[in-house]
């Protein structure tokens, strides 16, 4: 961490520093024909010269004004690079913020072509608004070089000068560079990580100027599993008024989770309204202990009251309102979980996390930005620690329940030292809208739970009926999911039917287990949500079974093992990566399926009919059996080992998705026997 303090110097001296600063760090490439790095540039479809980012900050009004300019050098070397990057790529808000735009096509035989930009931002009328831009570059061929520069600007908030720099790109680049500006009343503090070089500096009384770069940077390509700050160079910087201390953890305490969880006291009807509540919903349980009281009261907003998006009206709003309406949002459903453990006097921590794959929380430099999750975390009946995370509109939450993206990562808790007493002053916002502040506070730091493939799992269970009359299938189903599967999948269920009725709940089941609707549950029967880790949930139902069993004729039926399985396969990106794979949790993915005839059966196609494979990484289990006279058994059993994976290992995912692939290509013929 470098605060960077201003230097009495003259302005000119420091304009003539400044160009020969950036004159003295722009890359040169010597000896291209030897250079390794420029041969792999070279092999590629396309690569920078050179990428800069600049990025300006001015004060503007009571805010700042954030000018990024980018510059880039791309020479396209193939007919693909000039199918994949000939293009002028801007989203919304570049688009509708630009300030100046220059596009060239400098062409392999000197010739130059510039884009001309009016055909890019034309409006039918003046309220307009731009969409995303994803523009043809004009006359480029393989051996062009696309020059592009371009700068857009937006207005910014102080607690938003911040942000976290890599300088990668999916393409090589020979030099890279970002650099930051801004005045002498503006300090920049800055933390390199994973060895990101240090940057060159000038800070005077005229200017703050840093510029961060990197030569001979690789191609990456990022997907779902990445965590580019978890193996490569960044960096994370902010700008602070000059002379500002550092964050501590009781500052966190103080803003951001009292912002988030203090309860409001403004309006007194609402606000007794809770109390009454309480009272009702303990009953008879009055007399119990705090810790099951709790659990009565957070059961009755399970079961009973819905979760909405915030509504910036209701900021203000007690929690006796939201109980009155029966509903909650992110935002009030955390200041009732508050009200109720102080209220309770259950002993809590305020827990702050951070995404896997955003990067191991700092808990030494605590950064704008630092957390992404806030909730609590509360001691038992017995002493243990439980977690608390508050609902929101897609995920109801059960207690020890978390986010899969906070599986096994690192988290800091935070309590405040003092044991007095607190007034009422220091438990809600009353009117004069002052969150409450503690003196001091006690830090941990502590490793949140995962769970491995034993846990994380999804059974499914099909018994189906053929007719041969009817030349249809039916089936009975078990669906068994536990663990990160059950967050994840109750999650999914709840954004396509937000606004269904619960017998509904489970009517896209179909479509989301396959092509085709091959699996199409008709009914369901009965549904099951334990509340206890590892919260499985348990559904029952019957269906059709649609595209997999096929009628040659009135004999032989054809069974396409390629509709029936569909597992939750890792995939794997073509070619090599330079990144591991950074997964929530390892799983399991089981299927069972009986299929039952009315008469004897004879099973052309059983000769190899089992897999049993196994590396490092992960198991396949398939096996087609004939179990019964009249019956066909299909088991399938898909098992990640490993919740990272390593880059070298990434060949032995591809091996093992080869047998699942294997076994669903296999297509068998049975042979009915007559009937009974």
């Amino acid at each position: 961490m470098h605060p960077l303090f201003s230097k009495p110097k003259r302005a000119s001296f420091a304009i003539c520093i400044l160009a020969g600063l950036f004159y003295s760090f722009n890359a040169t490439v010597t000896n291209t024909t030897v250079d390794p790095f420029l041969t792999i540039c070279k092999n590629s479809d396309a690569y920078f010269t050179h990428s800069y980012k600049d990025v300006t900050y001015e004060k503007f009004w009571s805010s700042y004004k954030k000018h990024i300019s980018i510059d880039n050098k791309l020479v396209v070397n193939t007919p693909l690079g000039v199918e994949k990057y000939a293009f002028l790529t801007l989203n919304e808000f570049e688009s509708n913020n630009i300030e100046s735009i220059k596009i060239r096509t400098l062409k392999a035989n000197g010739t130059i072509v510039e884009l001309d930009s009016s055909l890019v931002f034309r409006k039918n009328s003046p309220r307009e608004k731009f969409g995303a831009i994803h523009y043809p570059i004009p006359a480029v061929e393989p051996g062009d070089t696309i020059e592009t520069h371009y700068v857009y600007s937006e207005r910014i908030e102080t607690a938003n000068m911040k942000s976290y720099i890599n300088l990668y790109a999916n393409l090589p680049s020979v030099n890279s560079q970002y650099t930051i500006k801004t005045g002498p009343q503006l300090t920049v503090r800055y933390k390199t990580y994973n060895d990101f070089p240090s940057p060159a500096v000038i800070a005077n009384d005229t200017i703050v100027y840093l510029q961060f770069s990197m030569d001979n940077v690789i191609a990456l390509e990022e997907n779902e599993h990445s965590c580019l700050p978890c193996e490569k160079p960044y960096l994370y910087y902010s700008l602070e008024k000059k002379d500002s201390e550092l964050r501590s953890w009781r500052d966190v305490y103080n803003e951001e989770f009292n912002f988030l969880t203090q309860p409001m006291a403004l309006d007194k009807e609402n606000s007794s309204y809770y109390n009454r509540w309480m009272r009702r919903v303990i009953g008879s349980a009055k007399d119990s202990s705090k810790y099951y009281q709790f659990q009565l009261l957070y059961n009755e907003i399970l079961a009973n009251f819905k979760m909405l998006p915030i509504d910036e009206s209701e900021f203000i709003k007690s929690t006796g309102y939201f109980l009155k309406e029966e509903r909650f949002d992110p935002i009030s459903i955390r200041r009732f979980y508050r009200q109720l453990l102080e209220d309770l006097e259950i002993d809590y921590w305020a827990v702050f996390g951070r995404s896997k794959r955003l990067g191991s929380i700092d808990t030494d430099y605590i950064r704008k930005g630092e957390f992404d999750h806030i909730f609590f975390a509360f001691k038992n009946a017995e002493g243990d620690m439980q977690l608390l995370y508050p609902h929101n509109e897609l995920y109801m939450y059960l207690i020890d329940e978390i986010p899969t993206s906070l599986y096994s990562t690192k988290a800091v808790l935070v309590k405040p030292n003092a044991a007095d007493n607190k007034k009422k002053k220091a438990v809600f916002i009353d009117r004069d809208l002052q969150l409450a502040r503690v003196d001091s506070v006690s830090v941990a730091t502590i490793n949140l739970p995962g769970m491995d493939s034993n846990y994380n799992y999804i059974n499914q269970s099909f018994s189906g009926n053929v007719d041969i009359e009817k030349k249809k299938t039916t089936f009975r189903y078990r669906l068994e999911i536990s663990g990160g599967m059950s967050t994840e999948m109750r999650s999914f269920y709840s954004m396509l039917s937000m606004d269904e009725e619960i017998s509904n709940f489970y009517s896209t089941l179909s479509e989301f287990e396959g092509e085709n609707n091959t699996i199409q549950i008709d009914t369901v029967t009965n549904r099951l949500q334990k509340g206890y880790k590892p919260f499985v949930n348990i559904m029952s139902g019957e269906g059709t079974l649609n595209n997999a069993i096929t009628f040659v004729n009135d004999s032989l039926v054809s069974v396409s093992i390629d509709k029936l399985i569909q597992h939750f396969q890792l995939e794997k990106t073509v070619g090599t990566s330079e990144l591991n794979y950074y997964l929530d949790y390892n799983y399991s993915d089981y299927f069972t399926f009986y299929l039952n005839f009315p008469c004897k059966i004879e099973v052309l196609g059983l000769e190899n009919g089992k897999i049993d494979f196994k590396n490092d990484l992960g198991e396949y289990f398939f096996e087609l059996v004939q179990s019964k006279d009249n019956q066909l058994k299909i088991q399938s059993n898909y098992t990640i080992l490993k919740n990272l994976i390593l880059k070298e290992k990434l060949t032995e995912l591809n091996h093992l998705n080869e047998n699942v692939t294997n076994a669903k290509s296999k297509r068998l013929i049975i042979k009915l026997n007559g009937t009974h």
